[in-house]
């Protein structure tokens, strides 16, 4: 934290006594010597009062204070500076700090006074002897010196002359002249300023900003007082800030450690400051609600909230190199435009890995890829991140390489980087959130609050809406196996009956089949030698036709004559053939005529074979069969038995298929009871962050109340808009939603989705609408036959209808987001509170208040972050002062531009006077246009 420069908790002790004041000090061993400083050979001696103040350091470091009031009464009676016990403790300081290795104490020297009762006056923190010097100085002027301040070693009262110092002269001289601050010590006891009515003027003196209070809690009586409830005691403006001290006369502690009443830290504060400084601790007063606490633990330790540690950037054209080390409570960023605020935020957003564009609105996503483009081949982005307390990761962005962790251990990164609760967000995209047309931006803000819960739920959706999908492809099988098993039992039925008709003429068939095969060799045996007399009959005839080549006229041919000689023989040869050929058919003919007729003749033969076939005719005549049906007896048989295998098989997986018919059903009955489950989740979120706006905003949930996402998908089912149904279809859908909405208030706890109460409305489970009646059948029918879009549509999630009330602070209603009654800056108002009432992570806005005047700024989005910003991190862009002024922001980091890109110009609370001015110049003008402004309001 050494490198972090914004506010913090300091464990302060605001009214100390010392051994100074030897008369109320209670330890003896730690009382002063008197002298204080034993002469040595004619030397001082300070051994003794320095030892003891490094005793009194040492245990202010064991009680972890970090700033210390010295206010022993009337400061000191010595007039010498090296005698006074507040010097060495000054002295001592950095030595024992060093030597304990923890950073100095702040001490704030002052005292105690009386003006009636017991005031304590506080200045600058002292660092040497001169700052003690003005200190007594200034008791002096206010009428005590050195020598007036004990009486009998009683401290007297501060008086002037004659007159007692009043608290307006008090606060006039400590306060307005010499930059201290005053408070009213143990102001609930006898002596103290609540005391007695007497002191209520000096009670309503505005410069009166503290007071002391011993008992806390407080008792009626004070709290009434400082609460302003008292009417007698009530104050125009704020009433002062109240804290504890240890009113310390001692240094003892009990057996455990613990300090004893009225020891060094029995009672302290806790103070929230850059740095302890009067100037810090007239704002923490100022501010008590934002920067004081009453209690043992540091604050800081109750907030294990995850937070951005850091940003540090390097290499980058617009950007000078940035260490940017974030309060876990509220950070605002400031300075005129082009100075790197919104890139600062943007480079936060990509190294958190939330540079999807696809999720930006056009402007939002000039600006991502204006920022992008900034980058160079040697930039970086590291931003520490701490999600557990103490456990630091370090995320390195690089153009060329992508995400890495420097530090820490991720088994995905990318998985890792999703998974981190941190929230980015422009004004115009929170005004996109609240645009009613703009779709289920409020959804969406709810389930990212409840995104554990809700993820399993999803996951169990994810995974029962795959086996749905599965179960309506089985009921597909199923359809189609009942189809196949119905046509197939009427195939078989028909091959029996053809297979059992067959088989009754078997015999006369067998009988005409073996008289059909012997008719068939007849005949075959008779083609056979008609084929062999055609053949005969044609060679001859060829012979006889087909002469030789030169038809035996030869002339000019050499030996003409014995050529004419050969070619007369060669004819006489092919005619003495031809007749032999010609006598050889002949003789096959009449051969062929004795062989049919032998024996009996094929007369006989064939008129007995034709019997047969008669008798084969007759019998399928008296069955009604056709006779070429009979020759596919084993045909139809083989068929049969195929068929009745395929019909066991199918029967069989219809078997195994049937159970998810009831399956299917169920599944639709449990993801509507999931659908049911997640609207519970969602309920319960919106009840607990309604519980912890504290009345300011009122989040409402109808279950699944989207009737547009509803209407969109039943009109996925739509039939031809020329029908009488296709006409009145939107109709019919608006009716059956508002019936399902009415069934819903009736039966709110019963698992339900329009879907399944439109299948109850069609199964006549549920009534149907009186205005739907004339459609009954039809739809039914219709709704039947759809069968892919019914079943898309069965599976669709219809959401739920997220609004939200804003209240005013008086607890009227201003009105809701989804009835348009409220303003732009209303409706961002309660998107606000809707984003920081749950949840822990960081979020991140750049600029919140644009479109927003300063009014509704002031007393709307400042109470809502002073509400937040302690119970987690919240990084703002702004050019509104209000922000982190009055919502008293606890880093404020102030960029401006030299030598043309953005650099640091201060960065701090606004306790520290760089910061202090830096906001003065870029948000107000400078100081002298502020005061301008200031004296032209008339105040």
């Amino acid at each position: 934290m050494s490198e972090y420069q914004g506010m913090r908790w300091f464990k302060m002790d605001f009214q100390v006594q010392t051994p100074e004041d030897n008369r109320h000090w209670a330890d003896d061993d730690m009382r002063l010597l008197s002298p204080r400083r034993p002469m040595q050979n004619g030397i001082p001696n300070e051994d003794d009062i320095q030892s003891k103040a490094k005793r009194f350091l040492h245990r202010c470091h064991e009680l972890e204070l970090e700033a210390i009031g010295i206010t022993d009464h009337n400061f000191s009676e010595k007039t010498e500076p090296r005698d006074w016990f507040l010097t060495h403790l000054i002295e001592q300081n950095k030595a024992v700090a060093r030597e304990l290795g923890r950073p100095p104490l702040c001490i704030l020297p002052g005292f105690e006074v009386d003006i009636g009762y017991h005031v304590l006056c506080l200045f600058e923190p002292a660092t040497k002897v001169s700052h003690l010097r003005r200190v007594n100085m200034i008791l002096i002027k206010l009428g005590l010196a050195e020598n007036q301040r004990f009486r009998a070693g009683m401290p007297t009262a501060l008086r002037r002359g004659d007159e007692p110092v009043s608290l307006k002269t008090l606060l006039e001289v400590v306060q307005k002249d010499h930059g201290g601050i005053v408070i009213a010590a143990h102001a609930d006891q006898q002596d103290g300023l609540l005391s007695a009515a007497r002191n209520i003027d000096d009670y309503k003196l505005p410069g009166l900003l503290a007071l002391e209070v011993t008992g806390y809690p407080m008792s009626e009586k004070y709290r009434s007082i400082l609460e302003g409830r008292n009417k007698d005691w009530s104050r125009a403006g704020r009433q002062p800030a109240y804290v504890q001290s240890s009113d310390a006369k001692s240094l003892q502690a009990d057996a455990e450690g613990h300090p004893l009443q009225n020891a060094l830290g029995y009672r302290y504060t806790w103070v929230k400051s850059s740095k302890p400084s009067i100037s810090s601790l007239r704002q923490a007063f100022l501010d008590g609600k934002s920067r004081l606490r009453l209690q043992e633990a540091r604050p800081s330790d109750e907030q294990t909230h995850p937070r951005i540690v850091f940003l540090k950037c390097r290499g980058f054209k617009f950007l000078a190199d940035q260490d940017i080390y974030f309060s876990p409570n509220l950070n605002t960023l400031i300075g005129g435009r082009g100075t790197g605020k919104s890139t600062v935020l943007e480079l936060l957003r990509f190294a958190f890995g939330r540079d999807r564009g696809d999720s930006f609105s056009a402007s939002n996503r000039a600006k991502f890829e204006r920022v992008k483009a900034t980058f160079t081949e040697e930039a970086e982005v590291q931003v520490g991140w701490e999600g557990i307390p103490g456990q630091v990761d370090v995320i390195s962005l690089k153009p060329q390489e992508g995400h890495a962790l420097l530090q820490g251990e991720a088994h995905d990164l990318e998985v890792f980087l999703r998974q981190l609760p941190v929230q980015f967000y422009s004004q115009q995209q929170l005004s996109e959130l609240t645009d009613i047309n703009g779709g289920d931006s409020l959804l969406t803000m709810i389930d990212e609050a409840c995104s554990v819960e809700l993820q399993e739920l999803k996951g169990q959706e994810d995974t029962l809406r795959a086996e749905i999908h599965q179960l309506f492809a089985g009921m597909d099988q199923i359809g189609a196996l009942t189809e196949e098993v119905r046509v197939l039992k009427q195939e078989i039925q028909e091959l029996n009956r053809q297979w059992q008709a067959r088989r009754e003429v078997q015999e006369e068939a067998q009988q005409y089949q073996y008289a059909e095969a012997a008719r068939r060799y007849a005949d075959q045996v008779r083609t056979q030698v008609d084929e062999d007399i055609q053949r005969f009959s044609q060679l001859a005839e060829d012979l006889s036709t087909r002469g030789v080549l030169n038809d035996g006229h030869v002339q000019v041919w050499p030996r003409s004559e014995w050529f004419n000689e050969f070619t007369e023989e060669a004819a006489k040869m092919r005619l003495g053939y031809q007749a032999q050929v010609a006598a050889l058919a002949a003789q096959l003919r009449q051969d062929a005529i004795k062989l049919f007729g032998c024996g009996e003749g094929w007369e006989q033969v064939s008129r007995e074979l034709e019997s047969t076939k008669g008798t084969f005719l007759r019998a399928c005549h008296e069955r009604g069969l056709q006779p070429q049906d009979v020759a596919r007896l084993q045909e139809i048989d083989r068929s049969r038995q195929a068929k009745l295998q395929s019909l066991q098989g199918k029967e069989e997986r219809l078997n195994v298929l049937a159970p998810q018919r009831e399956r299917l059903s169920n599944a639709l009955d449990e993801i509507s009871a999931l659908w049911g489950r997640q609207f519970a989740v969602r309920q319960s979120t919106a009840i607990e962050i309604n519980e912890r706006a504290q009345g300011s905003i009122r989040v409402l949930i109808q279950q699944m109340a989207d009737a547009g996402g509803f209407l969109q998908a039943w009109e996925l089912m739509a039939p031809d808009g020329r029908s009488r149904l296709g006409r009145a279809w939107t109709h019919i859908g608006t009716i059956l939603f508002e019936s399902f909405s009415s069934h819903l208030q009736e039966a709110p706890q019963e698992a339900c989705s329009p879907w399944l109460h439109i299948r109850e409305v069609m199964a006549g489970r549920r009534d149907l609408p009186k205005a739907l009646l004339e459609y009954k059948d039809e739809l039914k029918g219709y709704i039947n036959n759809q069968k892919d879009s019914w079943r898309i549509a069965r599976l669709t999630r219809v959401e739920e209808r997220v609004d939200i009330e804003l209240y005013r602070a008086d607890k009227t209603l201003v009105g809701s987001v989804q009835s348009q009654a409220l303003s732009e800056g209303q409706r961002n108002t309660a998107i606000l509170h809707l984003l920081l009432a749950k949840g822990e992570g960081p979020i991140v806005i750049d600029q919140p208040e644009d479109e927003l005047d300063s009014n509704f700024i002031y007393r709307e989005l400042v109470p809502l972050l002073r509400s937040v910003k302690n119970q987690r991190q919240l990084i703002l862009a702004t050019h509104n002062a209000n922000l982190p002024v009055n919502a008293d922001t606890d880093l404020v980091y102030a960029l401006e531009v030299t030598d043309g890109r953005g650099a640091k110009l201060a960065a701090g609370g606004l306790d520290r006077t760089d910061t202090a001015t830096a906001v003065l110049d870029i948000m107000e003008g400078s100081a002298e246009a502020f005061k301008r402004r200031f004296d032209k309001y008339h105040f």
